[in-house]
C-alpha cells in the first residue's frame, strides 16, 4: 500500500473514531424533574486549568439555562454593623451564605482531568464526571460524563456543547 494511501486510511479511521469511542452521557433521576427555567450555579469541584467552568456558563447561557454565578453564590454576605464612636466599640455579625442558601435552585458541580494533545498542542478534557443537585431535596437530578477517547479530534467546546444539550 502507498504510504500516502495509508496516512489516509489511518486519519479517516481515527476520524471514525472520534465519535465512537468518546462518551457523552447524561443519566437521569427517575423521579426528580429538572426545568432549565430554575437557577443553577456552575461549581468545579477540583482545580479548573482548562476554564471549563465559564465554558460551561457561556454554554447554558446560550441554550436558554438561568445561570447564578459561583461569585455572587459564594460571596453574598449580610453585614449587620453598628459603630459606635465614642466607645471605640463595634456591635453586630456578619453571615456570609452558602450555595445552598442563595437563590440558585440547582448546583452543577464537576470535575475533571486532562491530557497535554501533542499533536494539536492543546490541552484537552480527558474524563470529566458530574452532578446535577437539586439544593430543595439535595438529590441528584443528573449524572454528567464526559470520557474522550485518544483519538477524538473534537475540541473541550464540542464535548461541553454535546454534554449540555444532553441536559435538557
Amino acid at each position: 500500500m502507498n504510504p500516502k494511501h495509508f496516512l489516509i486510511v489511518f486519519f479517516l479511521w481515527s476520524v471514525s473514531l472520534d465519535a465512537g469511542c468518546s462518551t457523552v452521557g447524561v443519566q437521569e433521576h427517575a423521579k426528580a424533574k429538572f426545568d432549565k427555567i430554575d437557577t443553577v450555579t456552575v461549581i468545579s469541584t477540583g482545580v479548573d486549568n482548562l476554564g471549563l467552568q465559564g465554558e460551561l456558563e457561556y454554554i447554558l447561557l446560550s441554550r436558554g439555562y438561568d445561570v447564578v454565578s459561583q461569585e455572587v453564590a459564594s460571596q453574598k454576605a449580610k453585614l449587620d454593623v453598628d459603630v459606635d464612636y465614642s466607645n471605640n466599640k463595634v456591635k453586630g455579625g456578619a453571615e456570609v451564605y452558602k450555595a445552598t442558601e442563595v437563590k440558585s435552585v440547582y448546583v452543577l458541580s464537576f470535575a475533571y482531568s486532562s491530557r497535554f494533545d501533542g499533536q494539536f498542542r492543546e490541552e484537552k478534557i480527558n474524563k470529566l464526571y458530574g452532578s446535577l443537585i437539586d439544593l430543595r431535596t439535595g438529590k441528584i437530578v443528573k449524572s454528567l460524563k464526559i470520557e474522550r477517547s485518544i483519538w477524538a479530534l473534537k475540541g473541550n467546546t464540542a464535548f461541553l456543547e454535546a454534554l449540555v444539550d444532553q441536559m435538557q
